[in-house]
Parts: C-alpha cells; sequence; structure tokens
C-alpha cells in the first residue's frame, strides 16, 4: 500500500506542476513581484477570499449535515474564516511563482487584459472555473489511482500483512 500512496502523491505532484513553464531569469525579479502581486489581484477579483468562503460553506454544510450540533456550530463559525485566511496566504504565496514564470511584459499584458471589460468579466469567474477544474482533476485522479491499484494488485498482494504489497507467487 506504501507504494500506491507514493504513486498517488506523485501523481498529484505532478498535476500541480503540470502547467508550469520554465522560470524567468533573475534580473527584474523585484519589479516582477510587484506585477505578480497586482495581477493576482486583479485577476482574481477583489473578494476571492469571501468568495471562497461561500462556496466552502456551502460545501462544508453538506458535510457537517447530521452531525452533533455543537460541533456544527462551531465548523460554521470557524471553519470559514480559516479558509479565508488560507487563501489570502495562498495568493500572496503565488507571488513569487509568477514572478518566476512570466517576464515583465507578459505580467503587464495579463494584468492590462484583467482591467478590461472582458478581463474582468472572466476575473469574476474564477471560483466557478477553479471549482470545474477540481471536479475534473479528481475524477481523473480517481479514475487512474482506481485502474492503477487493479493492476497493481493484479500483479502483487495488496493484501499481505501490515499493508506492504508481497509479490505474488508464480506458478
Amino acid at each position: 500500500m506504501r507504494i500506491m500512496m507514493l504513486a498517488a502523491l506523485a501523481v498529484f505532484s505532478a498535476a500541480l506542476a503540470a502547467g508550469g513553464p520554465a522560470a524567468a531569469q533573475d534580473a527584474g525579479r523585484e519589479q516582477r513581484l510587484i506585477l505578480s502581486r497586482e495581477l493576482i489581484a486583479v485577476s482574481t477579483g477583489p473578494n476571492l477570499a469571501k468568495s471562497v468562503e461561500g462556496y466552502a460553506a456551502a460545501e462544508m454544510e453538506k458535510t457537517i449535515a447530521g452531525q452533533d450540533d455543537e460541533e456544527a456550530a462551531w465548523v460554521r463559525a470557524n471553519m470559514p474564516a480559516m479558509i479565508g485566511r488560507m487563501t489570502n496566504r495562498i495568493m500572496a504565496d503565488l507571488a513569487p511563482v509568477y514572478a518566476d514564470t512570466f517576464t515583465i511584459e507578459e505580467l503587464e499584458a495579463q494584468i492590462a487584459f484583467f482591467r478590461s471589460p472582458v478581463g474582468r468579466q472572466i476575473a469574476a469567474k474564477t471560483i466557478e472555473l477553479a471549482t470545474g477544474q477540481e471536479t475534473v482533476l479528481q475524477t481523473a485522479v480517481l479514475a487512474m489511482m482506481t485502474e492503477f491499484e487493479a493492476k497493481f494488485c493484479a500483479e502483487f498482494d495488496c493484501d499481505a500483512v501490515g499493508g506492504q504489497a508481497a509479490a505474488k507467487p508464480t506458478r
């Protein structure tokens, strides 16, 4: 089972890294950082954390339905704000990634686009798009891991003691 967990981690890491072009050169990095922060702000809209909190609260209600009233009340009272703070930290932590990925010209072009009327419309759909992408990614990873587990366990004994897969004896 440890091998299956490592494979799942590798797949998830590869999925996250899939879209990252080569890092831009270090010259002008400070300006790229400033522009990156601006791009993140204009491309996600002014209320990203609140939008994420709202989405999370709706999803949370599905999860905590039927749970103890006191525990559910605590989750409702605390989790949305925690998710909002996490979202803000993620956006701040992404600025260096953007700065290392895009040139000054690329950042400026994206900022100009997201300041345009159509860019603002697209930015407003960020959460909707992200949730759709999450669903597609989860479905794809689940299907791949299901296939991997079936094929791996056909070759190795996944029920071996301690969760360690043992090679099946050949006959």
